[in-house]
């Protein structure tokens, strides 16, 4: 198989992380698990735990949450 390289910044590689981890844990547990252990050892331990990941999260829950409501039947 081959393999491809992909350079991203710490917050695109979080918002994948974040939407892989709305699948069902069973497909993307190994995915999930290869793009963590390769990525942490390229980010330093002070950008790790950074206010902007927490940012993004909550960004991108109110971001899903929006879609659920839109998707939802409206009441009778």
């Amino acid at each position: 198989m081959t393999d491809i390289n992909l350079k991203l910044s710490i917050n695109e590689t979080n918002a994948i992380l974040l939407s892989l981890a709305k699948l069902p844990y069973d497909t993307v547990a190994q995915l999930i698990e290869k793009i963590r252990s390769q990525a942490l050892p390229q980010v330093p331990e002070n950008e790790r735990n950074d206010d902007r990941r927490e940012q993004l999260r909550r960004d991108l829950v109110e971001k899903l949450e929006a879609e659920d409501m839109g998707n939802m039947p409206m009441p009778r």
